[in-house]
């Protein structure tokens, strides 16, 4: 190579061909992109500037203090370093800024000594790297600030940590839920016919990156309170009072390699291993009585959960004949009898005004049950009205 690619594109500005005595002339034709050098012995050098393959080319060359100064198309700027005072001639190489020599050819023509040459502009992937540390001060991308690089790092990896970062999926563990039919409050004494279900939930990879996005394998068994598995996620049982509480257990294979963003390993599968369902347990409760349907009857009324601490019993008008009764199992500790003032809306205590008996009633098995009778015991009719009994 005669010479080097910087140093021509110094020598070609003519505002320094005052510095190489044997210039005669320059002559820049942007048409054909060519520049021409007429020596003082009449010879020329035509110098050919190739397209470069990311499509800029240099527009200027300036000396600036005696640095050369390369301008290009997309309007950057390089300092190629200072220009020797010396002459350049074919046959040697003057090494201006080596980060930014050009591939050079050269071949006689009968004008003269053609020479043919373009600048890399350090794209990365190409030996582009920074020429000092850079510390990030600005959020770009998938760059922070307090992100550094030391000289010398690619300029792809820069830009692949600003456009391309690599990113990490999250997980959810795998999880299981146990449901039944049917109610959960059941009468003292009765027996409830179910089909409980398991669903069992893998968990996740999230982001996926390519794998199923499942954190946990398949589920291979269920069990149910501890009992035998099996592959079925489906249990019949006939719950009493024996057995209130159920809880189902699931087993699973383990996962697969979770992946980042680039398709690498990330952290470690998941080992097999099983999870527990939630809680299901029902209650038995011995049902409340009152003549609240009808003035004349006490019937068995709707099933109330012990822990609701209170019913309100709305009651039709009374008579003389047929005063408000209501039955409270006899193991349930009545706290407080109220009524309802229909102007404040307000509940008052009425505890007075029933008088309190002993009775019996029949579970749903037929088991005979004590109660107390709270019996209106003023003497004469009501309209009707609503009473409100708390319990612990």
């Amino acid at each position: 190579m005669a010479i080097s690619a910087k140093q021509a594109y110094g020598a070609l500005n003519s505002k320094v061909a005052s510095i190489n005595a044997g210039i005669a002339s320059w002559a820049v034709d942007d048409v054909n992109k060519t520049i021409t050098a007429t020596t003082k012995d009449g010879q020329t050098l035509v110098m050919h500037f190739t397209q470069p393959s990311d499509g800029v080319s240099v527009t200027s060359v300036d000396l600036v203090n005696s640095h050369v100064i390369v301008t290009f198309s997309d309007n950057t700027t390089h300092d190629a370093g200072t220009l020797p005072s010396t002459k350049v001639e074919v046959g040697t190489t003057q090494t201006v800024a080596p980060d930014r020599d050009a591939e050079v050819t050269e071949e006689p023509t009968a004008e003269g000594i053609k020479l043919n040459f373009k600048i890399p502009r350090g794209e990365s992937g190409s030996g582009g790297a920074l020429s000092r540390s850079l510390n990030v001060t600005q959020e770009v991308g998938g760059l922070k600030p307090g992100d550094s690089y030391s000289a010398e790092t690619g300029i792809e990896k820069i830009l692949h940590d600003m456009l391309d970062p690599v990113m990490y999926p999250t997980f959810t563990a795998p999880s299981a839920n146990l449901a039944a039919t049917g109610a959960k409050l059941l009468e003292t004494g009765a027996t409830l016919s179910t089909t409980m279900t398991v669903t069992f939930n893998r968990g996740a990879i999230t982001p996926d990156y390519g794998t199923s996005g499942y954190r946990a394998g398949a589920a291979e068994d269920y069990s149910l309170n501890g009992g035998t598995a099996q592959a079925s996620n489906t249990f019949s049982v006939v719950v009493d009072e024996t057995q209130k509480t159920y809880q189902a257990a699931v087993s699973y294979a383990a996962g697969e390699q979770p992946k980042d963003s680039t398709g690498g390993d990330y952290s470690t599968p998941l080992a097999a291993g099983s999870v527990n369902t939630n809680t299901i347990t029902y209650e038995f409760v011995d049902a409340l009585w009152a003549n609240t349907a009808a003035i004349g009857t006490v019937a068995k009324l709707a099933l109330v959960s012990k822990s609701a601490k209170q019913k309100d019993l709305a009651f039709p008008a009374q008579t003389v004949a047929n005063p408000e009764v209501f039955d409270v199992p006899a193991s349930w500790t009545v706290s407080a009898v109220q009524v309802k003032n229909d102007l404040s809306g307000q509940y008052e205590d009425a505890a007075a005004q029933f008088t309190v008996t002993d009775t019996t009633h029949d579970d749903a098995a037929g088991n005979s049950v004590a109660y107390k009778r709270y019996t209106f015991n003023l003497g004469y009719g009501t309209g009707s009205r609503t009473v409100r009994v708390k319990w612990s």
